[in-house]
């Protein structure tokens, strides 16, 4: 028997979503990232321009992200 909660979290998992700043593109359709932890990542696609931010889902571009500025506050 199948936990009916399972199946629920099944149905509604997201991908994580994050921003990034591209660094480069690369000649096999990939493009170099920068995590806000300054992590460097690769990533499928070229949609966004270098030294703009982007959003990445499941290792790939999906779209330009606004360029805000980011704080970090400790409660």
């Amino acid at each position: 028997m199948t936990n009916n909660y399972q199946r629920l979290r099944v149905l509604t998992a997201r991908a994580t979503r994050t921003v990034a700043t591209v660094t480069a593109h690369n000649d096999d359709g990939t493009s170099a990232v920068e995590l806000m932890s300054g992590t460097s990542i690769t990533v499928l696609g070229q949609d966004v321009e270098i030294g703009s931010k982007a959003y990445i889902e499941d290792g790939r571009i999906i779209g330009a992200a606004a360029d805000l500025p980011y704080a970090d506050i400790d409660v």
